[in-house]
């Protein structure tokens, strides 16, 4: 029973790697595409790459709420 949860759970890093690495080189078959001549796919690919590192920028940068002035907190009017 452990050996096969132990090689389910390889077989899924496995996979995660290897859309990670996909993922990562994204940009580069992109540039590849437009340099052959396949500027639709090409165009598209580097879209999407664009917009995955702009996701990812954003969520880990999330905005904070600046902090309300101490006066304004003490303040009970």
């Amino acid at each position: 029973m452990l050996g096969t949860m132990t090689a389910f759970l390889a077989i899924l890093m496995v996979l995660a790697l290897r859309n990670l690495a996909k993922a990562a080189l994204l940009p580069v078959y992109a540039v590849r595409d437009i340099h052959r001549g396949r500027y639709a796919r090409g165009l598209f690919l580097l879209s999407c790459s664009g917009l995955a590192a702009w996701t990812l920028w954003a969520v880990t940068h999330s905005a904070r709420p600046k902090p309300a002035p101490v006066a304004a907190v003490m303040y009970t009017g």
